[in-house]
């Protein structure tokens, strides 16, 4: 018997899902899907973060263009909120080993729509698969990070001399916070675009930048809760929040994206795909069917030709035998 006396036997079949149960509400199948894979979002952050560490250098080196000079007089102080800032940038993620995260992305994605995923057999084909573009992407944003740190030091640093130009440096400054805001939101959607579809990366920026234009509030509700997770983190304590990062903050993010941009992504691009499919699947049945159509109703056209063919051969003999007929009978007479 299994169990104790039968109580205690997970052997039995349990009382399953009932077919009206209404859907749960998304948070709480955010919050199953995490600690039903918790242990493998810390296998999945540790395996990410390995391959992940040359970003995390550039990730500090790129601060010293975005906050240029020291921010505090203390090295080990200093070095610490650049590795800080950094994490943020490699979460969200805007500075991060494209192929590496490509395969990061992709285990991810599954997670958060209730696939399975082999953690590294998936991570390094997808990695592989995506190798080129996500590479180019990845270089796409360490430029466009640097420019966008020296743009801002230099019109926040940049004297006004009148109250016209104090307005036009506010205004100058309000549109490149706000392009850097939106370029962040497009990297929610960018790696779980590239390795679900097969786009270009002209296409993936475009897309990117249409969902973040069209998603704008929500998607800044999104970006404004992984950095106070991220910084909540390391609020306590600072090599709590190393600790953190090490073992679950970066697939902890990571998921909450996924979780977030896959449903915009199936309603927007994947269902509008497959109605397109289904629509021309039609469309080619009814062109198959009017095509066999329109052969048998030639068929039964060449079939009645042939048939007046026949009946005018038949009268055609007829008309001879008559004739023969007539001129025996003179020749006769």
């Amino acid at each position: 018997m299994a169990g104790f006396f039968g109580f205690f036997d997970y052997t039995k079949p349990g009382p399953g899902v009932p077919k009206d149960a209404p859907p749960k509400a998304p948070i709480i199948v955010f919050f199953e899907i995490y600690f039903r894979k918790f242990w493998n979002l810390v296998k999945i952050n540790l395996m990410f973060n390995f391959f992940n560490l040359p970003a995390l250098i550039a990730a500090i080196f790129a601060t010293m263009y975005l906050f240029q000079g020291q921010i505090s007089d203390d090295p080990t102080v200093d070095l610490l909120t650049r590795f800080i800032i950094g994490c943020v940038f490699l979460c969200i993620p805007l500075i991060t080993v494209g192929p590496a995260q490509a395969g990061f992305t992709y285990i991810l994605r599954n997670y958060s729509r209730e696939e399975h995923a082999f953690l590294w057999w998936d991570f390094k084909d997808t990695a592989k698969d995506n190798f080129k573009q996500s590479l180019i992407i990845s270089i796409i944003d360490f430029i466009v990070f640097i420019v966008f740190g020296i743009v801002i030091n230099f019109y926040f640093k940049y004297p006004a001399e009148n109250d016209l130009s104090a307005y036009m440096m506010l205004f100058a400054r309000t549109i490149v916070i706000l392009a850097f805001i939106i370029y962040l939101m497009m990297h929610m959607y960018i790696y779980p675009m590239l390795i679900t579809f097969k786009l270009t990366v002209r296409q993936v920026y475009r897309n990117a930048l249409i969902f973040a234009m069209a998603k704008f509030l929500p998607n800044l509700g999104i970006l404004l809760l992984c950095i106070f997770l991220i910084l909540l983190s390391f609020y306590f304590s600072t090599f709590i929040g190393i600790f953190l990062y090490l073992f679950i903050t970066v697939s902890t993010i990571g998921l909450i994206i996924n979780f977030y941009v896959y449903p915009k992504l199936k309603k927007y691009m994947i269902d509008k795909i497959e109605s397109e499919d289904e629509d021309e699947e039609d469309e080619d049945e009814e062109n198959e069917y009017d095509e066999a159509e329109d052969d048998e109703a030639k068929d039964d056209n060449e079939d009645v030709g042939y048939e007046k063919d026949v009946l005018g051969a038949n009268n055609e003999d007829k008309t001879e035998n008559i004739n023969e007929n007539t001129d025996n009978d003179g020749i006769s007479k």
